[in-house]
């Protein structure tokens, strides 16, 4: 019979020393990217129903037909719904283990798309549905192209 041997450092880390910097096209996401760039949220739309979609997509969702049609949002939307994360979470970005703050909001926009955001507002209590929340920006210079360009949303 073997013996089981036991690992003395059951973590094994790796460590990259390398930034690499690289460039990749979005394509049909680049129209949006560069709006996102210059503080606006732009949506494709649906030309049976007229449903717009943020991301924007090249085929409807819900109808299988090309998207071509380009509709701007505007910087207003009617919340939907708010909740918060009570638990630690893993950051995406940084793979550092993070407590949320701010609540995640679901919003449609003025121009009828709907996303999702970070609220200023941390008392949920105080968010109700169909009040208006307002983007705040990251200032220009700092922009990506990234919706999270749109640092949160505010009540007006």
């Amino acid at each position: 019979m073997l013996k089981k041997e036991e690992p003395k450092d059951p973590a094994v880390a790796f460590r990259y020393p390398r930034v690499i910097t690289y460039k990749h096209s979005l394509g049909y996401q680049s129209k949006f990217a560069h709006a996102l760039k210059m503080g606006r949220i732009i949506a494709t739309k649906c030309p049976v129903d007229g449903r717009c979609t943020v991301p924007p997509r090249i085929v409807c969702p819900m109808h299988h037909v090309k998207q071509t049609e380009w509709v701007d949002q505007g910087q207003r939307g009617k919340l939907l719904s708010a909740f918060k994360i009570n638990f630690p979470m893993f950051d995406s970005r940084t793979g550092e283990l993070k407590s949320w703050e701010t609540p995640i909001v679901s919003i449609e926009l003025e121009g009828g798309a709907r996303m999702d955001g970070w609220c200023a507002e941390t008392d949920t209590e105080k968010l109700k549905p169909g009040m208006i929340l307002e983007a705040v920006w990251r200032p220009e210079e700092e922009r990506q192209g990234r919706v999270d360009d749109i640092l949160y949303w505010k009540p007006v």
